[in-house]
């Protein structure tokens, strides 16, 4: 079926072991996953490959596919199918691939199976990144810690992890620790400077901290990482483990009493932003 330049494959599997991506009623958390990366048309037709890489990904998917290389499908049910499309970031023969939403362990399934195909067919280069979507089932009434989250993610060192990529993912702990609030929001809509963290909406997170030189052969380091940004995230939303809250706020007072006075000030406002200081 094509609705414009988007053609549909439908996917019908009958494969059990696919029945933990769907998410449950009763699910807490629902995540999504965008994979890029150019085509190796040294190698492969790019036609070619992506129509390879599409007939390889329905054999472990349980969604229906949506294929377009002009223009970003518009199926009002998009974020339920995986998708291969454009990427407004990249040139020529690079791709984007977008899983639905799914729970935990289905980003953890498409990991596995998308990188390989990254490998057989296509490259990563310092243009190209891979992004986690974290959020709440539910959307109301969550007002989510975006700036505690990026303090307690920062001092597990995932934000610098990756090396940085100019004018796709910046850290956002460099940027916010010399800039108020409301200056950094002025930096982030310049072009070029793209928060590797950024909140989406009250309860919903997006992380473009991973990426680079062939970031897809880190399949562990992703897993790794993906893992600890849930534990994280978990932390938050159960507002458990003051301990450690704690320790991050006394590690933030020591770090501001060693700076300039104008550091100090700049700072201060920033831990405060976050809720740190009450």
């Amino acid at each position: 079926m094509t609705t414009g330049t988007t053609k549909r494959y439908k996917v019908s599997s009958s494969n059990k072991s696919l029945s933990n991506l769907q998410v449950q009623e009763d699910d807490l958390y629902q995540f999504g996953c965008e994979f890029e990366f150019y085509i190796d048309t040294n190698r492969y037709n790019f036609q070619d490959a992506v129509r390879n890489i599409k007939d390889e990904i329905r054999d472990f998917c349980d969604v229906d596919i949506l294929v377009d290389l002009v223009a970003l499908p518009q199926d009002e049910d998009k974020n339920h199918c995986v998708q291969i499309k454009p990427d407004q970031s990249l040139e020529g023969h690079g791709v984007e691939i977008s899983i639905p939403i799914t729970t935990q362990n289905g980003v953890q399934h498409y990991i596995k199976n998308i990188l390989p195909l990254i490998e057989k067919y296509g490259y990563t280069n310092e243009d190209t990144g891979l992004h986690f979507h974290i959020s709440t089932t539910k959307q109301d009434g969550i007002n989510f810690n975006f700036y505690l989250y990026m303090l307690i993610c920062h001092d597990k060192n995932l934000l610098s992890s990756w090396l940085p990529r100019s004018g796709y993912s910046h850290n956002v702990m460099d940027i916010l620790s010399k800039n108020t609030k409301a200056k950094s929001r002025e930096i982030k809509n310049k072009k070029g400077t793209i928060w590797n963290l950024e909140r989406i909406d009250t309860q919903h997170v997006e992380i473009k901290a991973i990426g680079g030189v062939n970031y897809h052969k880190e399949i562990d380091k992703i897993l790794q990482e993906f893992d600890l940004y849930i534990e994280c995230f978990d932390m938050i939303v159960k507002d458990n483990n003051s301990q450690y809250r704690q320790k991050l706020i006394n590690e933030h007072k020591s770090l501001i009493s060693s700076v300039s006075r104008f550091e100090k000030e700049e700072f201060a406002k920033v831990v405060d932003e976050a809720g740190l200081t009450e």
